[in-house]
């Protein structure tokens, strides 16, 4: 069936160019990040293009229009890391901002150097690069070198600290920046505090990446311009999320929402996994944490409290867990293991909660499958991906910083027992899933478009190439304000000068 389907997705198109060759490489080898690139990869394999990927994570299955350049062994695979590097490491903005741009320069120097690499530019004519925006700049010199139009994806919604360079409209007056622990800014000090990590965060990011254009001049020699004259010459940006969840604001006409791309058929479910939740009287709550935080490592008291809280619900529990050390005492409800096929589980009608991290994946497959959540945000963009559950009325989540076991399970027994909950997530699935083409759609059309019109870069904000006074209109703004002045003063004079001759010749001709 899924063959079937891609046939006739490829069919669709009359309007299809001929095939073209694309490069792409990706920035970190995270699972999550990967998932999206090779979702937007394997629809233009279908499409007929050829991709030379340099990566991480080889396909499973061979494709005769798919060449893998493997970097597993120089650049292994991202893991868990321990709970002190999460909290001070990846949570605080700046701190994971710097860590972002130090890991993606490093993977830039790493991919440049790949022999594979060097040999595939010397030796083949690439149409397009497809690369991932993130920590730095670096990578955009790859397109740079090869003289060919570029498309970006983001993982999730549009990082801050890139925003002004597309001049895609993000006023911080009330578009809330990727991290900010609210949906919008609606106080005064919700408004101030934005719009000071707004511009912390820009400030920051140009000064850290300082070091991207020698990446660039290091391997594709000088004479190339700058990292941020590269980034606005990016044709395309695709986003992982969609409007109907991440608060509706302005975007620029080439910005493209996927969310949703990495979404799979049903397929059914393990014999053991379809009994066990059949079986529950009660229904089943799903907990996955995601792969970057093992339950192992966070505190003590975080652990029993989840513990002890699911020993004293009623529903059955299906946990995520890395390691057999976190399993000891586990309470007989619980049913755990490395890895499960979690969008196929959410999906389960007798599956009634997913507690999560609140990464944008699994938000994602939340989204998609209508079921409510319970959150447990660390860092990133987790925060705020819960804050929008509790918006729209489809989630709660827990502090871990004042975790209780209480508050835990009063939070899950609040879900479970307000059915509107599912109501509302069941309407925003609904709002999710309408739209007037897929988002591999999208994906196809518009890769196409810029591959067909030379980069598309009319499709581009005529604020690009603005200047900062000019965009602001500060220069207008100060010739108004001069003539605005220069005008009070001369009739301030006048007036003062006429006032001054009715009072002299009123005092002459009654003194």
């Amino acid at each position: 069936m899924q063959c079937l389907m891609r046939l006739l997705f490829g069919l669709a198109y009359t309007n299809t160019i001929n095939a073209s060759e694309i490069l792409a490489i990706t920035p970190i080898p995270g699972t999550s990040h990967w998932n999206l690139m090779s979702s937007v990869l394997e629809v233009l394999i279908d499409r007929g293009h050829k991709v030379t990927i340099v990566s991480s994570f080889p396909r499973k299955t061979p494709h005769e229009n798919y060449t893998h350049i493997d970097l597993s062994k120089s650049m292994p695979i991202v893991m868990a890391s321990p709970w002190e590097t999460v909290i001070n490491v990846y949570r605080p903005p700046i701190e994971c901002l710097e860590f972002l741009n130090a890991v993606q320069q490093q993977t830039c120097r790493t991919t440049f150097e790949d022999p594979q690499l060097r040999h595939a530019l010397s030796t083949r004519r690439y149409d397009l690069v497809i690369t991932e925006l993130l920590g730095s700049r670096c990578d955009l010199y790859l397109a740079s070198r090869l003289g060919v139009p570029h498309v970006a994806i983001v993982s999730s919604q549009m990082l801050t600290w890139y925003q002004d360079s597309f001049d895609s409209p993000s006023n911080p007056s009330y578009v809330a920046t990727l991290n900010s622990p609210y949906p919008r800014p609606e106080t005064f000090l919700q408004r101030l505090r934005n719009l000071v990590n707004y511009v912390t965060v820009h400030a920051y990011f140009k000064y850290v990446d300082r070091g991207a254009a020698a990446v660039g001049a290091r391997y594709f020699g000088p004479g190339h311009p700058d990292a941020e004259t590269l980034l606005r010459n990016v044709s395309m940006v695709f986003l992982n999320t969609h409007s109907s969840f991440d608060m509706a604001k302005p975007l620029a006409t080439n910005f493209k929402e996927i969310g949703g791309i990495h979404l799979k058929p049903f397929k059914p479910l393990p014999a053991d996994l379809q009994e066990f939740i059949d079986s529950a009287e009660h229904g089943v709550i799903y907990f996955n944490l995601g792969s970057v935080v093992r339950m192992e490592d966070m505190p003590i008291d975080i652990q029993n409290g989840i513990k002890e809280g699911f020993a004293g619900l009623p529903q059955k529990i299906l946990w995520k867990i890395e390691s057999d050390r976190s399993t000891i005492n586990l309470p007989k409800n619980v049913k755990t293991k490395k890895w499960f096929p979690q969008y196929d589980v959410i999906r389960h009608p007798n599956v009634k909660l997913f507690i999560t991290h609140g990464g944008n994946s699994g938000v994602i497959e939340a989204i998609s499958a209508g079921i409510p959540v319970l959150g447990l945000p660390i860092f990133f963009d987790q925060p705020r991906n819960l804050e929008l559950f509790k918006h729209w009325g489809t989630g709660l989540f827990v502090d871990y910083n004042n975790f209780t076991k209480e508050e835990f399970v009063g939070k899950i027994k609040r879900i479970l027992n307000d059915h509107r909950f599912k109501e509302n997530a069941v309407d925003l699935s609904r709002r999710f899933h309408d739209r007037p083409v897929s988002p591999q759609e999208t994906v196809a059309y518009w890769t196409e478009y810029v591959l067909r019109h030379d980069g598309a870069h009319h499709l581009k904000s005529q604020a690009v190439n603005t200047v900062w006074y000019q965009y602001f209109p500060v220069d207008l703004l100060a010739v108004v304000t001069a003539v605005v002045a220069s005008l009070s003063y001369f009739l301030h004079r006048v007036v003062a000068k006429t006032l001054a001759t009715v009072r002299h010749t009123f005092t002459q001709n009654y003194s």
